[in-house]
């Protein structure tokens, strides 16, 4: 399994929290922690975004991150609303996902659900031990048909998830052959 530090899932999630002027002023501290994340996949993508960043005001930034994440449920942050929709299985893997951040020790000290991405990737970043990421990697297994609707809607912010994707794919890939008998390794 590739090494995902957790410093890149750091960036990643405050690069993807609601824009205010705190990250518009940390963007060179953002664009120098980009070159020391990998994969080179991760750079480009921080690279690219911070880029774009550059090229707006804050204000047109929050109008596009508003309409892509908070108007259409089909684009929202919410990642167990993209496996589930809003119903009871929803409520059961936000419970688990709860239920999981209590057992590491870490407690969420922002109003968003359990699912909201930039926080689950806030806790991947400072509990990356497997007992506590698993079932956070498994949620975001299924973020590929976001990625999908973003890569129209907005290109930027698809290239900073699909390493997200991929990494939550391999993840759980890794984890899956861990948990197969030792026979089936050979």
């Amino acid at each position: 399994m590739t090494d995902h530090p957790p410093d890149s899932l750091h960036v990643l999630s405050v690069l993807l929290h609601y824009p205010d002027e705190e990250l518009f002023n940390r963007i060179d501290e953002i664009a120098s922690a980009a070159d020391h994340s990998r994969p080179a996949e991760i750079v480009s993508a921080i690279q690219a975004f911070v880029n774009e960043l550059s090229t707006h005001s804050l204000i047109q930034v929050q109008e596009r991150y508003t309409a892509v994440f908070d108007i259409d449920p089909k684009t929202t942050m919410n990642m167990t609303y993209h496996a589930f929709g809003d119903n009871e299985k929803r409520a059961a893997a936000l419970a688990h996902l709860q239920h999981n951040y209590e057992q590491a020790g870490w407690e969420r000290i922002t109003g968003e659900l359990p699912d909201y991405l930039p926080m689950m990737l806030e806790f991947l970043s400072l509990r990356p031990h497997p007992e506590h990421a698993g079932p956070v990697w498994q949620c975001l297994q299924g973020m590929q048909p976001l990625v999908a609707r973003l890569e129209k809607k907005a290109p930027v912010y698809a290239a900073l998830l699909q390493p997200i994707a991929n990494m939550a794919v391999e993840h759980c890939a890794s984890a899956d052959k861990r948990d197969l008998p030792h026979e089936a390794h050979q």
